[in-house]
């Protein structure tokens, strides 16, 4: 009797465990059936301007190590490295005494070399008035005037060399070959300098800049064709610099080479720089914003998903479910991305949320409106 009263209490236990059991599994399912909260935002066209960005950095358009053109001891430094100079400022002296005595002697052989001249001169003169007379024969006259000749091209050979000499004399002080910075690697006094070859310090040209980005081979193609006469991609570029500013002057492509990688070129931009803010080394953002894009589909850039090479969004379905597409994108426009295809005009996509989402997913979507997306982008963007 009381085995029977054991069984049929642990009977009874056991059932009601199951129940317990099977109840919190269901509850457990219709937890995980209960749509998910998402923020979205309803995709709308506009006349847009896209906005192409390129990571690139600030180069010198002229970059030279200056050497001198004689031989010598440094002897004097009229510059420090990194200084900006001028054309034709002076910036080193080499030692002079050697060229000093060069010219001197090269002027005592000029001025004998024209006193010989002089008297073969002087003699010749008198040898005409002889050869009139008949004093003298036609072949004296002849060997005076050679003679003159040959004094007279020593004379020329004489003042080449005080020339030669002269010029290495004023060599002895090294200019700059234009306006720029120098470089923080300048030799010090007492430094021997052979000519043409030692380096005395590197000189960097610093108005005009280049801003130096790589860009596709296809988006190259894609924006030059779409320029006309009015509009020519790479005309009026911008730069972006490290602290989000944009700097005051607009730069123009003036190079295009081929790149590192296949597929790829690299873009030399011309931008002025009167002030001297953009220094060789600086990174920078080249941003071209002219071309138009008319009743362009546009979604907040932080709905993007980016997985590989694709871009993808998730969309809310009229059925309220999670649907993830990849879509195709042409630049940007503030916070907002251009959509170029996998998208329509007034498509949800989710903007908040979509790590807590999965593919057919039910979701509770609320919208958020082009004004609150803005001031919320504003908000964060000034709390950073």
């Amino acid at each position: 009797m009381n085995c029977k009263k054991w069984l049929c209490l642990s009977a009874i236990c056991l059932g009601a465990a199951g129940l317990l059991i099977g109840g919190c599994g269901q509850q457990k399912a219709a937890t995980a059936q209960q749509a998910v909260k998402v923020s979205t935002f309803k995709a709308f066209t506009s006349n847009t301007p896209i906005v192409y960005e390129y990571p690139g950095n600030v180069a010198a358009q002229q970059q030279v190590p200056v050497r001198s053109r004689v031989s010598g001891t440094v002897m004097e430094k009229y510059v420090s490295g990194g200084e900006t100079v001028s054309e034709g400022q002076p910036l080193y002296r080499i030692d002079t005494r050697q060229y000093e005595s060069a010219l001197a002697q090269a002027k005592g052989t000029e001025a004998q070399a024209e006193a010989t001249y002089q008297n073969a001169m002087d003699n010749l003169n008198r040898y005409g008035q002889l050869i009139a007379t008949g004093a003298i024969s036609q072949q004296s006259y002849d060997n005076q005037k050679s003679a003159a000749d040959q004094y007279g091209a020593a004379v020329d050979a004489a003042r080449a060399q005080v020339r030669i000499a002269s010029d290495n004399l004023s060599d002895t002080v090294v200019t700059a070959p234009f306006a720029g910075k120098l470089s923080l690697d300048d030799v010090n006094i007492g430094t021997y300098a052979t000519a043409g070859t030692t380096a005395l310090v590197t000189i960097s040209s610093s108005d005009p800049v280049y801003v130096q980005f790589d860009i596709s081979e296809t988006e190259y193609l894609a924006m030059s064709k779409k320029q006309d006469s009015q509009n020519s991609w790479g005309d009026h570029l911008k730069l972006r610099l490290s602290d989000g500013s944009i700097y005051g002057e607009t730069g123009k492509v003036v190079q295009v080479n081929p790149g590192m990688s296949s597929g790829q070129l690299t873009v030399k931009a011309s931008f002025s720089n009167p002030d001297q803010l953009l220094v060789p080394g600086m990174y920078g953002s080249v941003v071209s914003d002219t071309e138009i894009s008319p009743n362009s589909i546009l979604i907040p850039t932080k709905a993007l998903i980016q997985v590989l090479d694709k871009n993808m969004v998730d969309v809310v379905t009229a059925d309220q479910k999670a649907e993830q597409k990849v879509i195709q994108t042409s630049g940007t426009y503030g916070i907002y991305t251009v959509v170029t295809g996998g998208l329509s005009a007034g498509d949800m996509v989710i903007v908040d949320g979509q790590a807590k989402v999965r593919n057919g997913q039910s979701v509770s979507p609320e919208e958020m409106s082009r004004e609150q997306m803005e001031q919320a982008s504003a908000q964060k963007a000034g709390n950073q």
